[in-house]
């Protein structure tokens, strides 16, 4: 294989690939970019960790065409050392790779393109277009509620609801539920004509892969989907991935429906508070016991928060619907990533008691729904 590259139209596209390449593998290929460089000058390459994959295609100057495996992160580094122009990029039969520009030269070691697993094909019988600013926004949105490390598959992904007029995002990690739901006409890419009704969860990993390659712009995406896998079809790349195959929690279930105390404030105010006492709160103290923020609602809300580092105290203005006072507790970090991703304006924080947690809505509904359940801790007497 013989092929001459332009830098920045490789580094363009490979370097979104990246996200797909395997770091802990007993299979050599999955740490590399798969090229087949074909005789009418196009680069097809891919990556796969065995769960998830990406693909794309670009111009090249195929002098003569074959394929294989580079180990993606050398090849990326020798890539951006050299200067900007023509990269002539060479495979033997023994698949020894040339890489040359001007004057500078590597030698290194590819692999056969045939080590590379096989791809499944995935077309997707059911999917939709959305544009890439909305998709990336009712994301960021939830994904502070996916769980990083959790032996339930199913708290790892984003449960998704897809209907002609809506979209419904959820995520829950056992401390905290996020739901978020947009009102907005969405075109059908179901192959049999039929409506969008279209329920499936997303790992974390997947979204947060799509996130990166995704556009804030009226630029628009296609999703498509199956049982047991998915496709991103996001400009000139496709992320692929498995699905997570089971039912999710009743959600609905999950948030209060009653409650004792109501207060409105401005998310701003809160979100800077929460910051301020960030500075000082533990997640642990002297190795075993906890720290935390702890509101007192009353006429005003009191947030204090005492450790080791130190202490530190607030008040903010409220607005109540009703008489009462609750003293409760919260896991700073936790109620924090939820109050960044509200809005700016007056927020809803409604409480029934110190032990089950405060249920969190925007004031002003126009622009979407969102709700977020952030669950109490205990104190100690």
């Amino acid at each position: 294989m013989i092929v001459i590259f332009d830098k920045q139209t490789i580094l363009n596209y490979l370097s979104p690939l990246t996200y797909t390449v395997s770091s802990r593998t007993a299979i050599p290929a999955l740490e590399g970019f798969h090229l087949n460089c074909t005789s009418d000058n196009i680069c097809k390459a891919e990556t796969f960790d065995n769960e998830k994959g990406i693909k794309t295609q670009f111009e090249c100057q195929v002098l003569e065409e074959g394929n294989c495996v580079i180990e993606a992160q050398k090849f990326l580094q020798i890539i951006k050392t050299l200067p900007d122009g023509e990269i002539k990029v060479s495979v033997d039969s023994n698949y020894k790779t040339v890489i040359e520009s001007g004057l500078s030269h590597f030698d290194i070691k590819a692999l056969p393109g045939g080590d590379f697993p096989s791809i499944p094909d995935v077309l997707g019988e059911k999917g939709f277009v959305i544009p890439q600013y909305l998709f990336k926004k009712l994301v960021n949105k939830i994904s502070f509620a996916i769980a990083q490390n959790d032996s339930r598959p199913v708290f790892s992904g984003a449960y998704f609801q897809i209907d002609e007029d809506s979209v419904t995002i959820v995520s829950c990690d056992s401390n905290r539920l996020a739901f978020c739901e947009k009102r907005v006409a969405l075109e059908s890419r179901n192959r049999d004509g039929s409506s969008l009704n279209l329920k499936f969860i997303v790992p974390g990993k997947t979204l947060s892969d799509a996130i990166k390659m995704i556009k804030d712009s009226e630029d628009t995406m296609e999703i498509k989907v199956t049982r047991r896998y998915m496709v991103f079809k996001i400009g000139e790349f496709t992320l692929f991935s498995k699905t997570i195959d089971s039912d999710y929690i009743n959600y609905e279930r999950l948030l209060p429906k009653e409650h004792k105390i109501v207060t409105y404030l401005k998310a701003e105010d809160l979100r800077n508070a929460l910051e301020r006492s960030s500075l000082i709160v533990e997640d642990r103290l002297n190795g075993s016991i906890r720290s935390f923020v702890k509101f007192t609602i009353d006429e005003v809300l009191s947030i204090s928060t005492n450790s080791a580092n130190g202490n530190v105290y607030d008040e903010l203005d409220i607005r109540k619907e009703n008489d009462g006072s609750i003293t409760i507790a919260f896991n700073c970090k936790f109620l924090l990533e939820a109050i960044r991703v509200c809005d700016d304006g007056e927020i809803k924080m409604s409480y029934s008691n110190p032990f089950s947690g405060v249920l969190i809505e925007p004031q002003n509904k126009e622009e979407g729904t969102y709700k977020y359940f952030v669950m109490p801790i205990r104190m100690n007497s």
